[in-house]
C-alpha cells in the first residue's frame, strides 16, 4: 500500500491566508491611549488554529512599525506562515502603529512602554486567549527600544527580544552602558535575546557594531540567565535583512523553550536510549532558568516520529510515538503508524497486537476521521492481518 510513502508536497505561498480568512483572523482595534492623549492603533494577527480550540492559549510577539503597510505585511506574513506550519511556537501577532517612531523609540522617552505596560497589554490580555509570554521584535531604530527595553527596570515586559539591524546611535549610549551595569551586576535576567547584522553598506557596518558591542560584554560577564544569540546574516543589507531575521530570530527563539524536530534530531545523535529522559530535562532546564517552556501536541510528535521512521530510525520513532501516546493516549492516528513500523521491523506477533488495536481503535474514532482515510486505513489493516495470520 502506498499510503505510507513520503510524500513532498512543493506550495508556491503568494499569501499565507485568503482575503475571505484574513477577514477572521485580522483584526484593526483603536485604544483611546491616555498615555500618548489620542487614539492609537494595533494590528492583531491570529493563528487559522485559534477558533478550532476555544480552550487554547497563545504566545503573543509584538512587532513595532505596524504603520509601515509593507513591513507589517512582510513581518505577518513570515510569522503566520511558520507558525501554520509549526515552525515555531504557536503565537498571536500584535503590530504596533506609531506615529512618530523617532521620539517613540528613543532610549530617553518612556511613553511607549507605558503604552505598552498601561493599554496594550491589558487590552491584549482581556480580549485574546494568552498563556503569558511575550516577544518584541524592532528592526533598525526599533532595536534600540528593544536594547533599551531589555537593559533596564524595564526587561521584565518581554520574555525574548529580537533586535534586527538595531540602532544604538543615542549620544550618550546609554544602551550599552546599561548593559554593562546590569551584566557586571550579574543580574538574573531569564531572557532570550537575539540581534542580527548584515555587511552589506554604511548601516549595517555601524550597526553590526553595537552588536559586536554587546557579544564582548557578555563574553566579558558571563550569564548563563539570558540567552544571547548574536547572528550576522552574510550578504545583505539594512533592508533586506528584514525577512531572514524574523524567520531565524523566531526560530531560535522557539528552540530555546520548545524541543522541535531539530533539537529532537540532536538529542538523538547523541544518545537513542534515554530520549524522553533527554527531553524531559531539557523542559526542566529551560522552566528553571526562564519560566516558560512549549511542549509539542501528539500531532507535531507523530509527525516528527513519521519523519525517523521514513529514514529506517525505528528506535527514535518508537520513542516518539511512546511520546505522543503519553499526550494523547489510545490516538489512532498514532497507533496506525505504530502498526506499519512494526510491520517494517518484521516482528509479526507484535504488529499483529498492534493491527487488532489499531481496528478497534478505528471504529471507535471513525467520526474524528476522514471518509477516505477510514476507508484506506480499514482496507490497509483487513490487508495485513491475513498476511500476519
Amino acid at each position: 500500500m502506498r499510503f505510507f510513502k513520503a510524500i513532498s508536497i512543493l506550495y508556491v505561498v503568494v499569501s499565507v491566508f485568503t482575503a475571505h480568512a484574513q477577514d477572521k483572523l485580522e483584526i484593526e482595534h483603536t485604544i483611546n491611549s491616555k498615555v500618548f492623549g489620542k487614539e492609537r492603533k494595533v494590528k492583531v494577527l491570529l493563528p487559522k488554529s485559534y477558533s478550532k480550540d476555544s480552550t487554547a492559549t497563545y504566545a503573543v510577539t509584538y512587532v513595532l512599525d505596524a504603520q509601515h503597510k509593507v513591513f507589517w505585511d512582510a513581518a505577518k506574513g513570515n510569522i503566520g506562515y511558520m507558525v501554520y506550519n509549526y515552525s515555531v511556537i504557536p503565537m498571536i501577532v500584535v503590530g504596533v502603529v506609531s506615529d512618530n517612531r523617532g521620539s517613540e523609540f528613543n532610549p530617553e522617552s518612556s511613553k511607549l512602554k507605558e503604552h505598552f505596560k498601561k493599554e496594550i497589554f491589558p487590552f491584549i490580555e482581556k480580549n485574546y486567549r494568552t498563556d503569558g509570554f511575550k516577544t518584541i521584535i524592532g528592526h533598525s531604530w526599533g532595536g534600540a527600544f528593544v536594547g533599551n527595553t531589555l537593559f533596564s527596570d524595564n526587561r521584565d515586559m518581554f520574555d525574548a527580544y529580537i533586535g534586527i539591524s538595531p540602532s544604538f546611535g543615542d549620544t550618550d549610549n546609554i544602551i550599552v552602558k546599561n548593559a554593562d551595569t546590569l551584566l557586571k551586576n550579574k543580574t538574573d535576567f531569564g531572557k532570550y535575546l537575539y540581534f542580527s547584522h548584515g555587511d552589506v553598506g554604511r548601516r549595517e557596518a555601524e550597526f553590526g557594531g553595537y552588536v559586536n558591542t554587546i557579544d564582548s560584554l557578555i563574553k566579558k560577564y558571563p550569564n548563563n540567565t539570558i540567552a544571547w544569540q548574536p547572528r550576522l546574516i552574510e550578504r545583505v543589507g539594512h533592508w533586506q535583512i528584514v525577512g531572514p531575521s524574523i524567520c531565524d530570530g523566531l526560530i531560535s527563539m522557539s528552540r530555546n523553550y520548545f524541543a522541535d524536530q531539530k533539537v529532537i534530531e540532536d538529542f538523538s545523535k547523541i544518545s537513542k536510549n534515554n530520549l524522553k529522559q533527554r527531553i524531559d530535562d531539557f523542559y526542566d532546564d529551560k522552566e528553571k532558568v526562564f519560566g516558560y517552556v512549549h511542549k509539542a501536541s501528539a500531532g507535531y510528535l507523530n509527525f516528527i516520529a513519521n519523519d525517523f521512521r521514513d529514514r529506517d530510525d525505528y528506535e527514535t520513532a518508537l520513542a516518539i510515538y511512546n511520546m505522543a501516546l503519553d499526550k494523547k493516549p489510545n490516538s489512532v492516528r498514532v497507533y496506525v503508524n505504530l502498526c506499519d513500523i512494526y510491520d517494517k521491523m518484521g516482528d509479526k506477533k507484535v504488529a499483529k497486537t498492534f493491527f487488532k488495536k489499531t481496528q478497534k481503535l478505528l471504529e471507535e474514532q471513525k467520526s474524528e476521521v476522514s471518509e477516505n482515510y477510514y476507508k484506506d486505513i480499514s482496507e490497509w489493516i483487513k490487508e495485513k492481518l491475513t498476511t500476519l495470520d
